[in-house]
């Protein structure tokens, strides 16, 4: 998929989304830009998603800037996808979709690149069959145009593909798994790096390891675990880089990334890696998602590690920012281990980082030692 930087697109957003900079960010990393932010606050015609006035807006916004593309950043229904495709005569694209391609720009594996291609098909079937079923009213021509015979092919094909890639991927899973358990079998603990995409999760990896995995500005760069070997006080451990969270993370995505995701439900302990240098607003939301999608994922009891990442960049008070981490995971989680200030670009603090994860080493071992 090349970079599309410069297909302009009209953003609507919902009023509940604060962070307009993410929503921008989010939608350049996937190639687009975005011309124009529309705030949506009311949503009185599900056809639309919007209400007609708006669409008659939208109509507008979308002539006068020569938009290209029109991004909704929720999750749209397969009816309020195609009403407003026929109302704008454009493609129209929802939450799921746009951090669909991000991933596929990124994926590597061929892991990555068929559970990318699961989540795809899973969130485009319903948008078929709607497709299918409006075909055969005679409300629209077949699929992209094709006709009503190629649509339901396509639905048949679909359909074919998605039993396929399951089967793929479990295997994967099971082989993954394998190799997890024979680990486990030399007495090597896991400790998986998971936290909000951008945080730093990589290059915190990259210090404790001693490696020199890719890292960037961009969201994303870790769409594949990686997993390796760090010495904490002298004592193997293998330390699993994870996939970034966003926030609301659509369930299609977290279903089609769980073999992913599930190296942080399989490990001995969680680093969560936090941004201190972002505004008290993110972190609170950043934080509070985090540990939110770590408890969906069926954690409930493994100890936790915050690395509150970027001292080197806050602006305010870094004690403040330290406090506010440690009130919300608290708040939000009855197993934190402790709050670690640290820079992992700059190298600061990590050797008391090591020591926290030693602490999580040392509960593990004693936990075991009860059960025995």
């Amino acid at each position: 998929m090349g970079i599309r930087w410069r297909v302009k697109a009209l953003v609507i957003v919902p009023c509940k989304y604060v962070d307009i900079e993410e929503v921008k960010g989010l939608v350049r990393e996937a190639g687009y830009e975005p011309e124009h932010i529309v705030k949506i606050c009311r949503y009185p015609d599900p056809r639309f998603y919007v209400g007609k006035g708006k669409v008659k807006e939208l109509k507008d916004l979308v002539k006068e800037l020569e938009i290209e593309k029109v991004i909704v950043f929720d999750m749209l229904k397969p009816r309020q996808v195609i009403g407003l495709m026929r109302e704008l005569k454009l493609d129209v694209i929802d939450k799921v979709q746009l951090i669909l391609e991000i991933f596929a720009l990124h994926a590597g594996s061929k892991e990555a690149k068929l559970q990318i291609e699961l989540a795809r098909l899973r969130h485009e079937l319903p948008l078929i069959r709607e497709w299918v079923r409006r075909t055969k009213l005679g409300e629209l021509p077949g699929f992209l145009g094709p006709g009503g015979y190629a649509a339901e092919a396509y639905y048949r094909f679909a359909r074919r593909r998605l039993a396929k890639i399951r089967k793929e991927l479990e295997e994967l899973r099971q082989r993954r798994q394998f190799e997890r358990q024979k680990r486990k079998e030399h007495g090597l603990p896991h400790i998986a790096i998971a936290g909000y995409t951008n945080a730093g999760k990589t290059t915190v990896f990259n210090v404790l390891t001693h490696l020199s995995k890719p890292t960037g500005p961009e969201m994303f760069t870790t769409l594949s675990p990686k997993s390796a070997v760090a010495f904490i006080n002298g004592r193997k451990v293998i330390l699993v880089d994870t996939v970034g969270f966003i926030r609301d993370v659509p369930v299609e995505v977290i279903e089609a990334f769980y073999a992913t995701l599930e190296e942080i439900v399989d490990s001995d302990g969680i680093l969560l890696v936090v941004d201190t240098s972002e505004s008290e607003e993110n972190i609170i939301s950043k934080t509070e998602s985090s540990i939110k999608i770590i408890k969906e994922l069926g954690v409930v009891s493994k100890p936790i590690i915050i690395a509150a990442n970027k001292i080197d960049l806050v602006n305010t008070s870094l004690e403040k920012q330290l406090d506010l981490i440690e009130t919300i995971s608290k708040r939000n989680y009855d197993y934190i281990v402790d709050v670690i200030p640290i820079s992992a670009a700059k190298r600061h603090n990590i050797d008391t980082l090591r020591d926290a994860i030693w602490k999580v080493l040392t509960l593990r071992n004693t936990k075991s030692m009860y059960l025995e």
